[in-house]
């Protein structure tokens, strides 16, 4: 048998998994959430450097591989 706790009476027929606490809430304390806290968004800062590289790199081969063969336009 499953250990989660069956809805309550008042509960809506359909509800989402952010309806039970322990879906939705950190369970811990607040030294806890102050850690992760404190060690910052280092996978979104990896994930925006990663795509502002790959933009230039994309730019520069762009610019090297296609406008500069062409010359000067006029």
């Amino acid at each position: 048998m499953s250990a989660k706790s069956e809805p309550e009476r008042d509960a809506p027929a359909l509800v989402s998994a952010a309806y039970w606490p322990e879906n939705a809430a950190l369970l811990g304390d607040a030294d806890e959430l102050e850690q992760i806290v404190a060690a910052g968004p280092r996978g979104a800062v990896a994930l925006a450097g990663l795509s502002v590289a790959l933009l230039l790199a994309m730019w520069f081969a762009f610019y090297l591989l296609i406008f500069l063969p062409r010359g000067a336009v006029g």
